[in-house]
């Protein structure tokens, strides 16, 4: 799975979107390394409820530099 995200932040512009369906469980691992790659990500419910396993990740690649070293 970091193969495939490393290549999709490859690939992907900055504010670029990436919505990912599948079972909680494997949206929970994806989201903590969304997470290190300073993506904007948010698990959402499945339009049929919340008491459904199968939801919603949502992912932004957030634009971002390194820090001035110099201050």
């Amino acid at each position: 799975m970091e193969n495939i995200l490393l290549e999709m932040d490859r690939i992907l512009r900055p504010e670029g979107t990436v919505i990912i369906r599948d079972d909680v469980d494997l949206l929970v691992k994806i989201k903590s390394i969304a997470d290190g790659m300073r993506w904007n990500s948010q698990i959402v419910d499945h339009e049929d409820g919340p008491l459904v396993r199968e939801k919603l990740l949502l992912v932004v690649k957030t634009y971002w530099t390194l820090e001035d070293s110099k201050q």
